[in-house]
């Protein structure tokens, strides 16, 4: 197999990202060695982090957005008694303590304070956007911006050992949560400050890191066992198997392809004749041919019982036959 044979692939390659690298630089270098005309990631992850990055590839894309809105799930460890700009480890230092006294006890009566929905104010030093652009940008030119605080949740937070200055924790937490203000924030309430250290990206939606792959792994695959290095991508079937499946005939696909409106009507007698039960809150829907072949991601009817025709989240084309 060739090269050129991995450019028109789609699906998700699940990478391990290196330290010091951002996510916009794995993105790029996938699709240097790859050579697929359009890639993206599932979610930033900071230079500072590793672990699990999604890769999107070509067709993929278009449903990014889907595995955008997942939970993640994180190991780090925190270091107590500094605080710096960026609340990491790398930033410039701003102010420090002793937290000699403080105990593993004192931690963990900390934790129930970060438990649930909590209001969270991006980093000044982050991707987040303020008039369309990122606030690491102002920053660099002296001007810290603070967005207004949003609502995340933290569904578990643990802590794993506290070695001396050093904690060691289990986060898992919603779209939109930043680790490093959560750490922040955190040692701002234990009275000593903190920053976050290091951060390894253990789950990304329905993504686990057992699937992740090394960007130096996947640079060798290129060079020496293609074959190989295709297995390890995820099909879009596949990745999607999350979401509510709805199966359509040959010659609805074809229409719904082709762009003409289905009505919903239509959908409902799929749906009865399949005897499928949908969870009326599913934001999303797939719709397959009776070979598994994707069709089209639709938005569900039953949250918008109004609509006279189907909406289409994204729609894929028919595989090549030949």
């Amino acid at each position: 197999m060739r090269t050129n044979d991995l450019k028109n692939l789609s699906g998700i390659i699940v990478i391990d990202k290196p330290q010091g690298l951002t996510s916009m630089d794995v993105v790029e270098e996938i699709k240097r060695v790859l050579r697929v005309k359009k890639a993206g990631h599932g979610g930033t992850l900071d230079p500072i982090a590793t672990g699990v990055l999604p890769i999107f590839l070509n067709e993929a894309t278009k449903v990014a957005q889907i595995f955008l809105e997942g939970d993640k799930l994180y190991e780090g460890v925190m270091q107590l008694g500094i605080t710096t700009d960026t609340y990491d480890i790398t930033g410039e230092v701003l102010a420090t303590s002793d937290p000699s006294s403080i105990t593993l006890e004192d931690v963990q009566r900390i934790i129930p304070h970060f438990i649930g929905e909590i209001q969270q104010s991006p980093p000044p030093f982050s991707a987040a956007k303020y008039k369309g652009r990122p606030l690491y940008k102002y920053a660099r030119n002296g001007l810290i911006i603070t967005k207004n605080p949003k609502t995340v949740r933290i569904y578990d937070f643990k802590i794993l050992e506290m070695n001396g200055e050093e904690v060691r924790f289990l986060l898992a937490c919603s779209k939109g949560t930043y680790v490093r203000s959560l750490v922040h924030d955190f040692g701002q309430r234990l009275g000593c400050g903190a920053v976050l250290k290091s951060l390894v990206r253990l789950k990304k939606s329905v993504f686990t890191f057992d699937q992740a792959i090394s960007l130096d792994e996947v640079k060798r695959l290129a060079k020496e066992d293609r074959i190989s290095l295709q297995k390890r991508i995820i099909p879009l079937e596949k990745a999607l198997e999350f979401l509510p499946k709805v199966i359509v005939n040959e010659e609805s696909a074809q229409k719904i392809r082709s762009g003409i409106r289905i009505p919903t009507s239509s959908f409902l007698s799929w749906v009865r004749f399949q005897k499928l039960s949908l969870n009326p809150m599913e934001k999303y829907i797939r719709l397959a041919t009776p070979k598994n072949e994707l069709v089209a991601i639709i938005e569900n009817p039953f949250m918008h019982p109004t609509n006279p025709y189907l909406t289409y989240f994204r729609v894929f084309p028919a595989r090549n036959k030949s």
